[in-house]
């Protein structure tokens, strides 16, 4: 079967290097614990139409999404393994929830009112995983004797089933004595809170704190499942000493145009960038319209030819220039060019971007890729799949 795609900028989601991911951490945790794949924002860009079938063959139990809309996509194909929804749902969808047989994460008693509710007129079980805040101080109960008044109350309510309890690690990944101390102490309040639930005859099947650094930080408190995000996409690379992982996505795009131009002459918007000297400058269909970020002008790299060529002048919505003068080799037009990732023996990493452009984290970039970015996948080096690009939406 043949691919195609017009964009000469995209993608490429290593999915053999996703599965090597999956197995590793789930060698890591053990064959008593559970592994949640949060997915959400588009499984980080990787996307999530071209990943599910990869977390499912290789036997994920649970999927983590933000937003309702992204747990209904799941479902819509044809996917039967549980699904939390982290963030805020509004009440009135609460019927949503129930239908498609979505958890939702609870944090007050009138949210799970609205879902008992709706699943009474469904004639089914409303899922929810109660969340505590036990120092991220976002969503959650605060671990306190009305949390457990409140909960006991929760329980009681008709067609609701309490499948989790979690919180969440903030500092998860500050290996520091302050942050470590502070990750302790939610632990034990966390367990705290739970052995009063237990103590009241309420016992929850999944309890679960980690995140993706607190996974391999904090063995001890994986419980019950473990929340895989970023560690599964193979981000993060100074963990690699703790559990050796592979990155997931590679951003790639084509040479549109090559041309000389001699010492003096401007580049690009604002005369942010002027030759020092005879400067061979190519151009890259692709720009801070498909999520390669405006901060990066003058201070990111690329890769050609296995060798980096620096990013020169401002980064353009659609477009962007590169030097190409000390390039071993012809380049051509047409010519791959990485703009994160592997070529030959060199590497950019998505970190190094983000420190670069002073301020993104490696997340944004991932995410922030456009719509109009194709995502290529592939298997053994193979496209087995084209996804995205304004043609395939």
């Amino acid at each position: 079967m043949q691919f195609k795609y017009i964009r000469p900028a995209w993608a490429e989601i290593d999915l053999d290097n996703l599965a090597y991911n999956i197995k590793q951490i789930r060698s890591f945790i053990g064959p008593d614990v559970k592994m949640m794949a949060v997915v959400k924002s588009d499984a980080y860009g990787a996307g999530i139409a071209g990943v599910l079938d990869t977390f499912l063959d290789h036997g994920v139990e649970m999927f983590g999404v933000a937003i309702l809309d992204e747990a209904i996509l799941i479902r819509e194909k044809g996917v039967q393994v549980p699904i939390l929804v982290f963030a805020y749902t509004p009440f009135e969808y609460s019927d949503l929830l129930v239908k498609y047989d979505i958890s939702q994460t609870v944090y007050c008693k009138e949210q799970a009112a609205a879902i008992s509710a709706a699943a009474s007129r469904f004639k089914k079980k409303g899922r929810i995983h109660l969340e505590i805040d036990t120092g991220m101080g976002r969503l959650g109960f605060l671990p306190s004797e009305g949390a457990v008044q409140t909960i006991k109350e929760i329980a009681r309510m008709p067609n609701l089933e309490l499948e989790g309890i979690y919180t969440h690690l903030p500092l998860s990944n500050e290996r520091n004595p302050d942050g470590i101390s502070f990750t302790e102490h939610q632990y034990r309040d966390f367990c705290s809170l739970v052995n009063k639930l237990e103590a009241e005859g309420i016992l929850i099947p999944l309890k679960h704190l980690c995140n993706s650094l607190g996974t391999l930080y904090y063995r001890k408190m994986h419980l019950d499942l473990i929340r895989a995000g970023i560690i599964l996409y193979g981000s993060y690379p100074h963990f690699q000493s703790v559990l050796p992982l592979r990155p997931v996505i590679t951003l790639k795009a084509r040479i549109g145009s090559i041309k000389e131009l001699g010492a003096g002459k401007n580049v690009s918007y604002g005369k942010q960038y002027v030759t020092r000297r005879e400067t061979t400058v190519a151009t890259l269909p692709l720009g801070y319209g498909d999520g390669y970020s405006r901060m990066l002008s003058n201070k990111g790299w690329v890769l050609v030819n296995g060798r980096r060529a620096p990013v020169i002048g401002s980064i353009c919505m659609d477009q962007c220039m590169i030097d190409i003068t000390d390039i071993r080799g012809e380049c051509r037009v047409g010519d791959e060019v990485v703009l994160w990732g592997r070529q030959g023996e060199d590497e950019i990493a998505i970190e190094e971007l983000s420190k670069a452009a002073c301020g993104f984290i490696n997340y944004e970039y991932m995410v922030n890729l456009s719509r109009r970015v194709p995502k290529v996948y592939k298997k053994k080096g193979k496209v087995v799949q084209v996804l995205g690009g304004l043609l395939n939406a």
